[in-house]
């Protein structure tokens, strides 16, 4: 049986031939475009074989609300290209993600897309992490310079946590070793960014330069200091969010593929302690807070949309 959900003005997921569309049913004043999203770069080669889970929910999960355009060779972001789009993700910025040669975007491609948030409201998804290769993330930061965000130099990981009150560490190779777990929820700005998740995971990322007028979503303390995992900030009409890591869009980490007949980790499984999907449709809405149809339907994996 396919769930219903509500949608904004009134309408409702339906069937056709057993695929989801979206039915808008108010009238003139029924407006339930589809979220345009653009995912520029190479895919991550460490998760698993195959990475493009991320993609792969989005277009079939958003009951015809969102979908998406892969960009495996580089686009020229001019204010044509970036006008098709609502949300931009930016993946591996070179010719392979993780060997390079790395992209460069010129002066002119920079400045569009910092008038494309500024002043038409696009939101931006930042990930890294793809290499280790510290030159994988000067595209990003020239492309972000415009926000006073950027990504630092070390490749690192937060440690693998414990899972209850004897101190316990979970089975880190059931999935994915390294997770974060402490949330920014009392700042009003980014709380519903980290609604209904606990834990994600991810592997060698790079912590995160917020300036004084941005939100940190995400951290990880140790008796020195604090990395900041997840960074948002408001950039006149719009919005960017860059997250240290790209391991969220691997499949792995949605079912926990190659660990799943391991008896060992049942119970330890990505599946079993992250929320992969929530946590990814919580960053789109935010980026994109005027999507007000974008919904997700998923038995598998529920979200609470908002």
């Amino acid at each position: 049986m396919i769930p219903i959900v509500s949608l904004a003005g009134g309408g409702a997921t339906q069937t056709s031939g057993g695929a989801e569309v979206v039915a808008c049913t108010e009238g003139d004043g029924c407006v339930c475009p589809t979220l345009s999203v653009a995912v520029i770069g190479k895919p991550g080669v460490w998760g698993d074989a195959s990475n493009s889970a991320f993609q792969d929910w989005l277009n079939s999960s958003s009951a015809g609300t969102a979908k998406v355009d892969n960009f495996l060779t580089k686009p020229t972001l001019t204010q044509d290209f970036l006008a098709g789009y609502a949300v931009v993700v930016f993946q591996g910025l070179g010719d392979d993600s993780n060997n390079g040669p790395w992209w460069t975007f010129s002066a002119s491609e920079v400045a569009a897309l910092q008038d494309w948030v500024e002043n038409k409201g696009g939101g931006i998804i930042s990930l890294s992490g793809y290499s280790a290769d510290s030159n994988e993330i000067n595209a990003k930061n020239a492309l972000l310079a415009f926000t006073g965000i950027a990504y630092n130099q070390e490749n690192i990981s937060p440690p693998c946590v414990t899972v209850d009150a004897n101190n316990n560490k979970m089975r880190c190779r059931c999935g994915n070793p390294y997770q974060i777990t402490e949330w920014n929820r009392n700042d009003p700005v980014i709380a519903k960014l980290s609604l209904s998740v606990n834990m994600v995971g991810m592997d060698g990322g790079h912590t995160i330069s917020a300036p004084t007028d941005a939100h940190v979503v995400a951290t990880t303390t140790n008796a020195s200091s604090v990395s900041n995992w997840l960074v948002g900030k408001i950039v006149g009409k719009g919005r960017v969010l860059v997250f240290a890591d790209e391991w969220i869009a691997y499949t792995s980490q949605w079912t926990g593929q190659g660990n799943q007949n391991d008896p060992s980790c049942k119970g330890y499984l990505p599946q079993d302690l992250y929320q992969i999907a929530q946590f990814w449709y919580n960053m789109i809405r935010w980026a994109q807070p005027t999507s007000n149809c974008f919904k997700i339907v998923d038995s598998q994996q529920p979200v609470v949309v908002w």
